[in-house]
């Protein structure tokens, strides 16, 4: 794990999407309220040219190219300047601050996912867990800056104009311009108290009627990148089968829901009303102000002072309704992101990991029943069912039976990629669940059949397991797992990159590294999921030779269907739609088992073998 400070408070707490946005900025509380104090200062800077500019005005009407005047000119031209340079700093603060949102938010999403079961991977979809990833941790970011950093800046913009109408209302010129019983009338501070607020509520409802089609939209997208990733690493099948038609359509569809959600989008762009609200307050500011002029309370130089603050709004027009959008949509993303950051794992890691843990004492299942995800109205069958087994500390075990029996199950469960559903397994006198998983994956290895390469280099792969692990013990575990020869052939032998998944690599290549992988990390439990289906005869023997050697001294259990190892094994296990059949010697059970014997004499080379010792008159 590294050392980031988790967004929202701790890896264990609940947490909701408005936190989970604002946590970055709370954890950087200091650089943020500068942030903030810039981007108000440079609003008022942008502000304070377009009054000068009327008094400019009024300057050069009363005296010409004074001197007055040019220093308004060189007002003006400071400001902007100054405000640019400040400009530059608040957007450079502001990427500080959010860029390293982003990358702490990536690395939490990152680590949780290590934290969580094999039951979280079982329910979600990977290439949804792509699309969080990447697509909305990133929306997430662009809701902070530029829409929350836009949405300040534009409010500052409202609340400074409103403030320099009100002085302009206030000043003694226009007291008494229009009067109701004696009482002036502030037209302008009138129009902003009203209009702005009016605007703002608009803006705010054409957002909340977007969002759920911002949230359509992103589905769609999810929808999309799902149905690429699928086609592109499933693209041997989609070849192989010809469905390239059939992909392309399933494509054209979910591009054109997509195309749908975003022409939805911009038909309520095109009925905007705040932008009404705007033009009306501009209108009514315009009409005032010339009644104002015509009547001597206000100058040409206040007038257009009044319509260029009021013009400076307009450009907000579409500026903040669109950044309070891509809020809202950040908050959608956001509670996405949440919803994975809170799922709620099954199988919970002990507070304080019990001390003591014999590795090399008994395997115990003690009414052990376990079913992948939780029941639901339909009732999730039962993968194990009641299994009562001890499997002594040292010994050799062979686990056999049908397709979709339990066997593969049974390994999971001992590696504690899960928990059993009801029951309890011990290694010795402890329970499992009460190792933290890291523990029981040092002690306990897995050679699997469906075996997973990384992008990486041979080396990598087969140190993977152990990351000390010099070249020479990676050699070594290689030599032993029959795989050094073909490495030597690689363009760059040991330090040659595999390709994605290991395709670049024939199945037995795979397996053999996969092998040699657990070898390097040397653990007290071998568990092989038919770790030798991909090979042939003679590099099955070999292999075999040097698991031989490796057994020794450790327990380890392999799902076989190979004579030769259920003939070596001390114990037999054979498991049957989830139910515990029988166990016992191999010769015990060509004995009392019939299920095993029919089993057995159905193997490849079985039948010849019957009848070798048959005509030797030897036990089988």
């Amino acid at each position: 794990m590294s050392e980031i400070e988790y967004l929202g408070g701790e890896r264990t707490t609940r947490r909701g999407a408005a936190s989970y946005m604002l946590s970055g900025l709370l954890r950087n509380k200091g650089i943020t309220i500068l942030a903030l104090i810039l981007t108000v200062v440079s609003t008022f800077l942008l502000t304070i040219p377009m009054v000068i500019v009327g008094l400019a005005i009024d300057e050069l009407a009363l005296s010409g190219l004074s001197a007055q005047f040019v220093m308004y000119v060189w007002e003006i031209a400071g400001l902007t300047a100054l405000y640019m340079g400040l400009y530059f700093v608040v957007g450079y603060i502001w990427a500080i601050v959010t860029l390293r949102w982003e990358r702490d938010a990536r690395q939490e999403f990152f680590e949780g996912l290590q934290e969580y079961s094999m039951t979280f991977h079982d329910q979600i979809d990977s290439k949804r867990i792509l699309s969080i990833a990447m697509q909305d941790i990133r929306w997430v970011r662009f809701s902070l800056n530029p829409a929350l950093r836009n949405l300040a800046g534009g409010l500052a913009q409202f609340a400074i104009t409103g403030a320099f109408l009100a002085a302009i209302d206030l000043l003694p010129s226009m007291t008494g311009f229009i009067s109701i019983a004696g009482i002036p009338i502030l037209g302008f501070t009138l129009i902003m108290l009203i209009g702005a607020p009016l605007y703002l509520a608009f803006a705010y409802r054409y957002a909340n009627a977007v969002e759920p089609i911002r949230r359509k939209r992103s589905e769609d997208m999810e929808r999309l990148t799902s149905i690429s990733q699928g086609v592109f690493r499933g693209i041997e099948v989609v070849r192989a089968f010809g469905a390239e038609d059939r992909e392309e359509e399933k494509f054209r569809k979910a591009s054109e829901e997509y195309k749908e959600s975003v022409a939805k989008e911009g038909k309520l762009a095109a009925f905007y009303i705040p932008a009404l609200v705007l033009t009306g307050m501009t209108a009514l500011a315009f009409f005032y102000g010339g009644f104002a002029v015509i009547s001597g309370a206000l100058t040409i130089g206040g007038f257009i002072q009044v319509l260029t603050l009021l013009s400076a709004l307009v450009g907000l027009n579409f500026l903040l309704p669109r950044m309070l959008l891509v809020l809202r949509g950040g908050y959608v993303n956001a509670q996405r992101v949440v919803d994975i950051l809170n799922w709620e794992d099954p199988m919970i890691e002990p507070p304080e990991e019990e001390e003591g843990f014999d590795w090399t004492g008994d395997i115990v299942f003690d009414n052990v029943s376990f079913r992948y995800g939780a029941e639901n109205e339909n009732g999730n069958h039962y993968a194990l069912k009641n299994i009562n087994l001890t499997i002594p500390g040292g010994s050799r075990v062979a686990l056999i039976g049908g397709p979709g029996g339990g066997k593969s199950t049974i390994l999971k469960l001992i590696l504690r990629l899960y928990d059993p559903t009801e029951g309890e397994i011990r290694i010795g006198d402890k329970g499992l669940q009460h190792a933290r998983t890291e523990t029981v994956r040092d002690a306990v290895g897995l050679v699997e059949q469906d075996v997973f390469l990384f992008r990486m280099s041979v080396r990598e792969n087969i140190a993977f397991g152990d990351k000390n692990a010099s070249l020479e013990e990676v050699k070594r575990a290689a030599k032993r797992a029959q795989a050094h020869e073909f490495i030597k052939e690689l363009p760059e032998q040991y330090d040659s990159m595999v390709g994605e998944r290991g395709m670049t690599l024939s199945g037995g290549q795979r397996q053999r590294l996969a092998i040699a992988r657990a070898l390097v990390q040397d653990p007290e439990i071998l568990l092989l999921d038919d770790s030798v289906s991909a090979v042939d005869a003679q590099t099955e023997y070999l292999l075999r030779q040097a698991l031989e050697e490796v057994m020794v001294g450790r327990t380890s259990i392999t799902v076989t269907q190979r004579l030769r190892t259920l003939l070596e094994s001390d114990m037999v296990v054979i498991v049957d739609k989830g139910q515990l059949v029988d166990v016992g010697s191999h010769d015990k059970l060509m004995r009392s088992s019939e299920q095993y014997r029919r089993i057995f004499e159905r193997l490849p080379g079985a039948r010849q073998l019957l009848d070798s010792i048959a005509t030797q008159g030897g036990a089988v």
